[in-house]
């Protein structure tokens, strides 16, 4: 940043100077009446007349006085002047051209180096700030994307972080560039004719109230033509997850029907914006054409006049004058590109400011293994204020022991089941293990010691391998191997392709939903946790592989505490209680066999199974 503002500066500061070329190209070398001088070579006249100035000046920047820098910079430039009027004009042109040419390859060397510095900065930061959003959104808690559209966190990743690099390439290249050229050519106009430049300064004051009014119209339409931008992605991509059921009920004409109204939203809100953005660079140019019109009539009759303003000081103030009005038009410009960027980071920030509801606790009790039991005391839950999923829960889950959670759909067993790696936290009452709340626990530690097997297998577009052992490169090939083996997933496996190393695709798209679901359960095996949580992990596979893998994963409980979700009521015969949940609360607690003989809603649940056996 600081190599990038340095040759920002120094860029304007020749710019500036390329139009003082002027001065001395039409006071000393067009305007010149006199010959005395006119055999005077440039050179031994400009070591006389600047030698002193030259190296006063030099001692001045040294011992960084500015007094002594201003007084020595304007001996050094009334030498150059005097050098001008001396020396022959031939050669004075020859001297003007060639500082011409030199200053501007080192304005425009000092141009692509302010790029160069910035880019690097500028890229920077938005990789800091989409690492910082995906690192947020990893701490996030369940009930944040439970909540929210996956399209609309999207689309904050995409077009709002790119919206901002957009205004920040504005607000640290663009504008700081263009406002110190406006001060270089400010500056050089006062010192051509400090009259006209009151004159030209009259036009700022409308044209920036211009732009403060129409800032605040383009940062409202912006950020609602974002919230439409948001719908599209979601849109998007629930029809590319669902396509298949998109497809099954022929509802592409549906789909394009909402598609299609999203677009036209967002493409009148988007004509808007545009033709607002159009409206600031035109206005602004017309009023300084009206205020360079008059200067071009008072300054010109001045000059006609023979009053104290020479042509060539004119000259000079008219080009410093009209160059104002390039960067009064970048800027403003510029304005509107940088409220599209504020509206995105708005929504970006407005996320990155959420906190998680499950933090990990400021002293947490460790947590390296699983010792005695798992205890519900009157947990209470409801994902939405007044809806209740679990009232008064209580049951206790002993080291070894195998509980199976049974009942209609709806009833509250998978929110039981997420309470224990604490994805939420009840609303009243507590989970306990081994007789610690779990919001005291290590949340790591906890999480560490568990293995989860959902009924919607996550997979993630990598190998085999990778997705077994997820996160453990370490792990030999071997283990991995074997835990395949254990989740009856090792034979198809090596039919792969590329066995191990075959990438699966997004989701695992290129398996079948048996062959997934077994990947999951392999990795659930190669962790080895002390706690197991099977939710309808079984469902998706044809009869034939869900008694293989039942017999894995009986082998794999085996002495192990775990928690069994199930509608198949044949995959549950093992554990050593049926806890039966309906309506959020414990119907019925017993063995299976108890369970039958009690001739309750787990019978009704049983024969319905089972009544064509």
């Amino acid at each position: 940043m600081t190599g990038a503002m340095l040759c920002m500066v120094l860029f304007a500061v020749f710019s500036g100077a390329s139009l003082g070329m002027i001065l001395p190209l039409f006071d000393n070398v067009f305007s010149r009446t006199d010959t005395a001088t006119e055999k005077c070579d440039f050179l031994p006249s400009l070591r006389q007349n600047t030698g002193e100035a030259f190296s006063n000046l030099g001692s001045e920047i040294i011992s960084l006085h500015p007094r002594g820098v201003y007084s020595a910079g304007g001996e050094l430039l009334e030498g150059l002047r005097d050098t001008f009027k001396e020396s022959d004009p031939q050669q004075v042109l020859i001297v003007i051209v060639l500082g011409l040419i030199f200053i501007v390859l080192l304005k425009n060397f000092l141009g692509f180096m302010q790029v160069f510095f910035l880019s690097r900065a500028e890229q920077g930061v938005v990789a800091s700030i989409r690492g910082s959003l995906y690192n947020h959104l990893l701490q996030l808690d369940m009930g944040f994307y439970t909540s929210v559209r996956s399209g609309d966190v999207m689309a904050k990743f995409t077009s709002d972080v790119g919206n901002m690099n957009w205004a920040m390439t504005e607000m640290m290249m663009s504008v700081p560039r263009q406002f110190v050229l406006l001060l270089v050519y400010l500056g050089l106009a006062l010192w051509a004719s400090w009259r006209l430049a009151l004159i030209t300064l009259l036009v700022f004051p409308p044209a920036m109230l211009f732009i403060l009014i129409l800032s605040r119209r383009l940062r409202k339409k912006t950020h609602y033509s974002q919230e439409k931008l948001s719908d599209f992605s979601a849109l998007l991509q629930e029809t590319i997850f669902g396509i298949r059921i998109v497809k099954a009920f022929s509802m592409e004409k549906f789909e394009g029907s909402r598609f299609a109204g999203i677009l036209d939203v967002h493409r009148r809100t988007e004509t808007s914006l545009q033709r607002e953005r159009a409206f600031a660079s035109p206005v602004t140019e017309i009023m300084g054409a009206i205020a360079s019109g008059f200067i071009m009539w008072y300054g010109g009759s001045a000059v006609l006049s023979g009053g104290s303003l020479s042509t060539g000081r004119f000259l000079v103030f008219l080009a410093a004058s009209l160059s104002m009005m390039k960067p009064i038009k970048i800027i403003s410009t510029a304005n509107s590109r940088i409220q599209t960027g504020i509206a995105s980071a708005e929504r970006v920030f407005d996320l990155m400011d959420l906190e998680p509801v499950i933090k990990q606790p400021v002293d947490p009790v460790p947590f390296d293994s699983f010792a005695d039991r798992i205890e519900f005391r009157d947990v209470c839950f409801s994902y939405e204020t007044g809806i209740p999923v679990l009232t008064d829960v209580s049951f206790s889950l002993d080291k070894g022991e195998i509980i199976a959670l049974v009942g209609p759909s709806g009833g509250g067993k998978s929110t039981i089941a997420d309470l224990i790696p604490r994805f939420y936290d009840p609303d009243s009452g507590s989970v306990l293990i081994d007789g610690s709340d779990l919001r005291a626990i290590d949340l790591e530690g906890l999480r560490r010691n568990l293995g989860v097997v959902t009924q919607e297998t996550v997979l993630f577009n990598d190998t085999v391998r990778n997705n077994i052992a997820y996160g453990e490169e370490s792990i030999p090939i071997e283990k991995i191997k074997l835990a395949a083996e254990v989740a009856n997933a090792l034979q198809f496996v090596e039919d792969l392709p590329d066995g191990f190393s075959t990438v699966i695709g997004e989701r695992g798209a290129r398996l079948s939903g048996g062959q997934r679901q077994r990947l999951a359960i392999a990795r659930a095996v190669l962790k080895d946790p002390d706690i197991l949580i099977f939710d309808e992990a079984t469902s998706a596979l044809d009869t034939h592989s869900e008694r293989q893998v039942q017999k894995a994963i009986d082998g794999l409980i085996e002495g192990r505490t775990s928690l069994i979700i199930a509608h198949r009521l044949s995959t549950i015969t093992k554990a050593t209680r049926v806890l039966y949940i309906e309506n959020g609360r414990i119907v019925e607690s017993g063995t299976h066999t108890e369970l039958l003989k009690l001739n309750g809603k787990y019978r009704l649940l049983y024969d319905m199974q089972f009544s064509g056996q």
